[in-house]
């Protein structure tokens, strides 16, 4: 048993025919409308992430760079501190008086005929240790 199958050819089939067929067009343009816009929701998200984590990078080589900085100002005023003492430690070496009174306070060096006695709370090397 074969059966045949025809469809009838009127203006209301021809109609929904044409209908159907503006329907599935309208279907495909609406996913690849779709496909498309996740697609370009999908790369503006990358991008953005992208430009997400360089910023946050960014903002920690910043804070880095800013730690580093008050360090090395602080070590720098230091530096300049030591500098200025020294230069007036060098100045006051230059004076004879002083260089006279540093050496005989630093090194127990004495005058002629002085005697000099070193008592406990002296930090002073014990100079009868130091002959033996």
């Amino acid at each position: 048993m074969s059966r045949k199958i025809t469809q009838i050819e009127n203006a209301y089939t021809k109609q929904q025919a044409a209908k159907q067929k503006v329907e599935q067009k309208s279907k495909r343009t609406r996913t690849v409308h779709k496909r498309r816009l996740l697609a370009l929701g999908v790369i503006a998200l990358i991008l953005f992430s992208v430009c997400g984590v360089q910023i946050l990078q960014n903002h920690h080589s910043l804070a880095l760079i800013e730690k580093q900085t008050v360090v090395k100002k602080q070590s720098l005023k230091k530096a300049k501190a030591k500098e200025a003492d020294l230069k007036v430690q060098v100045s006051q070496l230059h004076n004879d008086d002083y260089l006279a009174k540093y050496i005989r306070y630093k090194y127990y060096y004495s005058k002629k005929g002085e005697t000099i006695y070193s008592l406990p709370q002296d930090k002073a090397p014990n100079l009868n240790e130091q002959q033996k």
